[in-house]
C-alpha cells in the first residue's frame, strides 16, 4: 500500500503551523491581559477617588469652604488649611482651581492663595500613604459593607459613610488589579521592566514620563498610586519610581495653567505660582536623588511604602522650604504677570472655576444673592427719599442700581444652573432650587423699587405733590416695608427661622396698613385735601410697596422651610 507522503507532509506542515501560531496568540492575549489590568485598575482607581471626593464634599464641603475663606496671610495657617482642604477634596488640582476662582472673584488675595497652595501639596500625599498599605483581601468587606449601607439605609449620613467605605474598597481593589497586571513584567517580560527602569533611571526622563501620565489623567494621586502598585509588584525600582512621582507633581499643573487663561491677573498668578513651586521643588531635589533614595530606603522594607514615604517627604520638605519664600514667589509672579490697567476684579462673589467644588459654588452663589439683596434694600430707601423729597438724583440712582441687580440676578441664576447637583447632598440640592426662587423675588423687588423711582421722574417732578398727611402715610408704609424686607434678608443671611417668622408677621402688618392707607387716601380725596393728580402716584406707590412685602414673605417662607 503506497504511503501518503504528500498528505503526511501537509498534515505535518499544518500541525507545525498551528503549533507555531498558538503560543503567539497566547502571548498576545497575555499582553492584553496585563495592559487591561493596569489601565482598567487605573480607571477604577480614578473612579474611586472621584466618588470619595464627591462624598467627602457632601459631608464637609461647607466647612472646607469656610476654612479657605477665613485663612489669613500667615503661611503656616494657610498651609494647614490647604492640607485639610486637599484631603477633603482628594485632589490638589481641585483645591488650586477653587483658589483660582476665589482670587478671580476678589474674595482672596494672591498671597493667601499661595499659602494654601503649599498645604495642598501635603494634602495630596494622604491617598498615596493610604493605598500603599497591604490590607490583603479586606477590600471585599469594604466594598460589600459600603454598598449595602449605601443602598438600603434611608438616612443620608449612613449612606455617605457607606459610600466612603465603598470608595476605599474600590481604591484597594484597583491597586490589586494594577499589581496583578504589573507582576508578569518582572518575570515573563523582563524587556518591559528593563525599558521602564532604564528610562526612569535617567531622572529627567522619569520626571517627564511622570508629568505626561499625570497630565493625561489629571491626577497626581492616580499616577503616584500606579507607580506604587508597579513598585510593589517589582516592576519599577525605587530610584525611577521617585523620578516618576516627582514628575506627577508637575503634570497636575497643566489643568491649572489652562484655567488661568482668560482669568484675572491675580488668578493667572495663582496658576503660575503652583507651577513654579512644583518645578523649583523638583529642581532642588534633582541633584540629590541618589542620596534621597538612600534615605527613603531606611523608612520601610516594602517598596510600595518606600515610594509613598518618598512622595510625602518630598512634598512636606518643599512646602517647608517655600514658607519663608512666599513673599519672593509672590513678587516673581507679579513681575511675570504685571497688572492690567482698568482690570475689574471681583465683579461677583463667584467664578466658574469654583464649579469644580460644587459646595463652594453654592455658598458663593448665596453670598452673591445676599449682596444683590443689599442693593435692593438700598433701592427701597433711595426711592423713598426720591419720592418724598422730590430728589431726581436718588431716582436716577435707583434706575442705575436696577440694571446692576438685573445683571447680577441673571449671572447668579446662570451660575447656579451650572452647579452639578448630583455632587450635592440632599439638603443642598433643595437649597439650590430655593436659591433660584429667592433670586426671582429679589429681582422683582428691584423692579418694584424702580417703578416707584419712575413715578418720581414721570409725575412728581412734573408738579404732582402730596398733602402732609399723605406724605406721613407714605413714609410709614416705606418704613414698615423696609423693616419687613430687611428682616427677611437678614434671616436669609443668618438662616434664622425666628427672624423669618418676624418678617412674616411684619408682612401681615403691611397688608393691614395698605388697606388702612387706601381708605385714608380715599377720604382725603373726597374732602379735597389731596391734589387729584397725586391719586395715581399714591395708589401705585402703595401697591408696589405691598408687593415688595409679598416677596419678603416668600423669602422668609423659604428660610422657615429650610430643613
Amino acid at each position: 500500500m503506497p504511503q501518503p507522503r504528500a498528505e503526511t507532509g501537509a498534515t505535518l506542515r499544518k500541525t507545525s503551523y498551528v503549533a507555531y501560531e498558538a503560543p503567539h496568540t497566547f502571548e498576545m492575549w497575555a499582553e492584553l491581559d496585563i495592559a487591561f489590568k493596569i489601565v482598567g485598575g487605573l480607571a477604577l482607581f480614578m473612579f474611586g477617588v472621584t466618588l470619595l471626593r464627591e462624598t467627602l464634599g457632601k459631608i464637609s464641603g461647607k466647612r472646607v469652604v469656610r476654612i479657605l475663606e477665613r485663612v489669613s496671610d500667615n503661611p503656616v495657617k494657610g498651609m494647614i488649611a490647604g492640607t485639610g482642604a486637599t484631603f477633603m477634596t482628594q485632589s490638589s488640582s481641585i483645591t488650586v482651581l477653587t483658589l483660582i476662582g476665589f482670587v478671580n472673584a476678589g474674595m482672596m488675595s494672591f498671597r493667601q492663595s499661595v499659602n494654601i497652595m503649599l498645604g495642598s501639596e501635603i494634602g495630596t500625599t494622604v491617598t498615596a500613604q493610604l493605598v500603599s498599605f497591604n490590607i490583603g483581601v479586606a477590600f471585599w468587606p469594604l466594598v460589600a459593607i459600603g454598598f449595602f449601607m449605601r443602598m438600603f439605609s434611608k438616612r443620608e449620613r449612613i449612606q455617605h459613610i457607606g459610600t466612603v467605605l465603598f470608595s476605599l474598597g474600590l481604591l484597594f481593589l484597583a491597586m490589586e488589579f494594577m499589581k496583578d497586571g504589573a507582576r508578569p513584567l518582572t518575570t515573563e517580560y523582563p524587556f518591559f521592566r528593563s525599558l521602564i527602569n532604564d528610562f526612569g533611571a535617567i531622572p529627567i526622563m522619569g520626571i517627564l514620563i511622570g508629568a505626561f501620565i499625570a497630565g493625561v489623567t489629571q491626577s497626581s494621586s492616580a499616577t503616584t498610586s500606579l507607580v506604587i502598585a508597579m513598585s510593589t509588584a517589582g516592576a519599577v525600582d525605587l530610584g525611577p519610581g521617585i523620578a516618576l512621582v516627582m514628575g506627577a507633581n508637575i503634570g497636575t499643573c497643566f489643568l491649572e495653567l489652562f484655567a488661568g487663561i482668560g482669568a484675572t491677573t491675580p488668578a493667572k498668578r495663582t496658576a503660575i505660582a503652583q507651577t513654579i513651586i512644583n518645578i523649583v521643588g523638583v529642581a532642588i531635589f534633582l541633584p540629590f536623588l541618589a542620596q534621597f533614595r538612600d534615605v527613603v530606603t531606611l523608612t520601610s522594607a516594602d517598596p510600595g511604602r518606600q515610594l509613598a514615604n518618598a512622595h510625602t517627604i518630598f512634598n512636606v520638605i518643599v512646602s517647608l522650604i517655600f514658607i519663608p519664600l512666599v513673599g519672593l514667589t509672590v513678587r516673581l509672579c507679579e513681575k511675570l504677570i504685571p497688572d492690567k490697567p482698568g482690570e475689574t476684579i471681583g465683579k461677583h462673589f463667584f467664578d466658574d472655576e469654583m464649579l469644580h467644588f460644587p459646595q463652594a459654588a453654592l455658598m458663593e452663589s448665596e453670598r452673591e444673592t445676599l449682596r444683590t439683596a443689599d442693593k435692593t434694600i438700598q433701592m427701597i430707601r433711595l426711592s423713598k427719599t426720591a419720592l418724598l423729597t422730590q430728589n431726581l438724583e436718588d431716582a436716577k440712582r435707583v434706575e442705575t442700581l436696577e440694571e446692576e441687580v438685573d445683571e447680577s440676578c441673571r449671572s447668579t441664576e446662570d451660575f447656579i444652573d451650572k452647579i452639578r447637583e448630583e455632587e450635592l447632598g440632599n439638603h443642598d440640592r433643595i437649597w439650590r432650587v430655593k436659591l433660584l426662587a429667592i433670586l426671582t423675588d429679589i429681582e422683582r423687588v428691584g423692579d418694584l423699587a424702580s417703578n416707584i423711582a419712575e413715578l418720581v421722574t414721570r409725575d412728581v417732578m412734573n408738579g404732582v405733590s402730596f398733602s402732609e398727611s399723605g406724605k406721613a402715610d407714605l413714609e410709614s408704609m416705606f418704613d414698615l416695608v423696609d423693616e419687613t424686607y430687611s428682616t427677611a434678608v437678614k434671616s436669609l443671611q443668618m438662616r434664622n427661622k425666628k427672624l423669618a417668622s418676624v418678617a412674616e408677621n411684619l408682612e401681615d402688618q403691611v397688608d393691614v396698613l395698605e388697606r388702612k392707607l387706601k381708605a385714608s387716601h380715599v377720604k382725603r380725596m373726597r374732602d379735597g385735601i389731596c391734589d387729584p393728580q397725586a391719586d395715581t402716584v399714591f395708589v401705585e406707590t402703595i401697591r408696589n410697596l405691598e408687593r415688595i412685602g409679598d416677596h419678603a414673605d416668600n423669602i422668609a417662607y423659604d428660610v422657615i422651610m429650610d430643613t
